[in-house]
């Protein structure tokens, strides 16, 4: 009812609420199949609401009764899930291949595929940039939770996994800078007046040294550098 009479829908186009109306049926019959169906349904429904006006995504949980088990399973297992989902709704399209939903690729593959994501984006076009880096680490987080949740993925692997996505991630960054920065402003030198090359490294402190990465934490860095520290660019 709430559903029903909210303002969202009630705002929502014709085709749209088409697309509603095919939709709960659907949702509402592999709900009933879980065992916490109560609790499913309500970490869905604001994610029902949140991409009501965006009916390209009512029409890809239609059209894809595949991808609608997928959200219906994770959302029952794990509420965090649901909130990820219901706070990026572009992720939805991550639950349209099983095949790559649950399984979390090894570190080079990771990398690989930050590498295809940005290789199409101007270097110079740093919103877009970011906005990759932002999908890409979205993604790769909600395939090792939804991993994690169906057993597919040890506990003991999962702090693993979260720590190889923030090391491509901080690779790819640290290479994304340095291009950035030189282009504009030149190469540092080192003291004996040869050029850096990066002669720049990241160190991860705290859980990231450690590999012991969870999904809420942060990253604790250092920088060291080795140019003249006397130098100017």
């Amino acid at each position: 009812t709430a559903l029903r009479n909210g303002r969202q829908t009630r705002a929502m186009q014709t085709v749209a609420r088409e697309r509603l109306d095919a939709l709960v049926p659907a949702l509402l019959a592999a709900v009933v199949r879980q065992p916490n169906a109560t609790e499913t349904l309500q970490r869905i429904l604001p994610l029902i609401e949140a991409v009501a006006r965006r009916s390209s995504y009512l029409l890809l949980l239609v059209e894809n009764p595949g991808a609608l088990l997928q959200l219906v399973l994770l959302c029952s297992a794990s509420p965090w899930i649901a909130q990820q989902l219901t706070s990026t709704p572009v992720l939805l399209d991550e639950l349209l291949n099983t095949g790559t939903l649950y399984k979390a690729p090894e570190p080079e593959v990771l990398a690989a595929d930050l590498r295809q994501q940005v290789l199409r984006i101007n270097v110079d076009d740093l919103e877009a940039q970011m906005e990759a880096l932002r999908y890409y680490r979205l993604a790769h987080v909600l395939r090792v939770a939804a991993s994690e949740v169906t057993g597919k993925l040890p506990l003991m692997k999962v702090s693993d996994y979260l720590t190889w996505i923030a090391e491509a991630a901080l690779t790819h960054v640290l290479d994304l800078a340095w291009q950035q920065l030189t282009r504009k402003h030149g190469f540092p030198h080192r003291d004996d007046g040869s050029r850096c090359d990066p002669d720049f490294i990241i160190v991860g402190y705290g859980k990231l040294g450690g590999i012991e990465l969870g999904y809420g934490s942060d990253l604790d860095l250092v920088f060291l550098h080795d140019a003249d520290p006397n130098g100017v660019t």
